[in-house]
């Protein structure tokens, strides 16, 4: 039986104060008004003034739509519930990341320690999206093809050309933002499942990493999903928009499952589409 390549998508939203449009930093609160239908499918992240959504895993792109629609849907209903709103945009146009308070737990905590401003400025919105792959040679497969891929993905999602009440230039300074991360970017070309598990254990040994989570490229293979994770997209505004990318990942994980890697190098990236 043929692979049906799954798929799933977590997107990041802004948690806004209704009267002023700023960033508040209210996710514990829009977490507890979420509904039972969606409650295990709402996260915070790093910065309270950010709420993650993921859908459940979807068999085909029809099922996805109707499951990103409720997802967003529920989300909304459960800020107003909160007295907030929900915003879907790359970065905020003028809120500050200093005015930002950091989520508590271990993980978060460790890289702040780690990266220290970087982490603290990283106030950014994404969206990832989850292809399941039948094991992991297609994985590293389909990795090394769809680089060459990766920018132009960004650039249909751009939704970032602002940033602490500036007009940047760019239509996605979020991903300039994120550049300033160690490990990020399109990843290099690897022989084999085994080079790249090679890859991992080295940093692993170095101690530039305690897991493969902090790998944060473009495109990865996950850690514990067994997705192949596109991960270069700003959040979009508009929900068609983002099952229609969504949709252009997964046929290109199809078609191109068995089809000679293309080589494109590391220097292939974009940091920040042009206006």
């Amino acid at each position: 039986m043929a692979h049906r390549f799954t798929i799933g998508v977590e997107e990041e939203f802004q948690i806004i104060d209704p009267a002023t449009c700023e960033l508040r930093s209210h996710v514990m609160q829009l977490v507890s008004a979420a509904s039972p239908s969606i409650v295990d499918q709402v996260k915070h992240e790093m910065h309270q003034s950010i709420v993650e959504t993921g859908t459940n895993i979807c068999e085909n792109v029809a099922e996805l739509r109707i499951e990103m629609h409720r997802t967003r849907g529920e989300l909304v209903a459960a800020a107003e519930r909160a007295g907030l709103q929900v915003a879907a945009a790359g970065t905020h146009p003028f809120s500050s990341w200093i005015d930002q308070v950091i989520s508590p737990g271990e993980r978060y905590q460790n890289i702040v320690e780690e990266l220290q401003q970087l982490a603290r400025s990283l106030l950014i919105f994404g969206m990832h999206i989850h292809v399941a792959m039948p094991d992991k040679q297609t994985t590293i497969d389909m990795m090394n093809m769809v680089r060459y891929f990766v920018p132009h993905l960004l650039a249909l999602s751009t939704s970032s050309p602002f940033w602490m009440g500036r007009n940047t230039g760019l239509k996605s300074f979020r991903t300039t933002v994120f550049r300033r991360f160690p490990r990020t970017g399109i990843p290099e070309q690897f022989e084999s499942w085994s080079a790249y598990e090679n890859f991992v254990n080295l940093l692993v040994r170095l101690n530039c990493i305690d897991t493969g989570k902090k790998i944060w490229w473009d495109v990865r293979p996950h850690p514990t999903f067994g997705t192949l994770e596109f991960r270069m997209c700003d959040v979009t505004t508009k929900v068609e928009e983002a099952v229609a990318i969504a949709a252009l990942t997964q046929q290109d994980d199809r078609s191109g499952q068995g089809r000679r890697s293309a080589d494109a190098g590391p220097d292939s990236g974009i940091t920040g589409t042009r206006g």
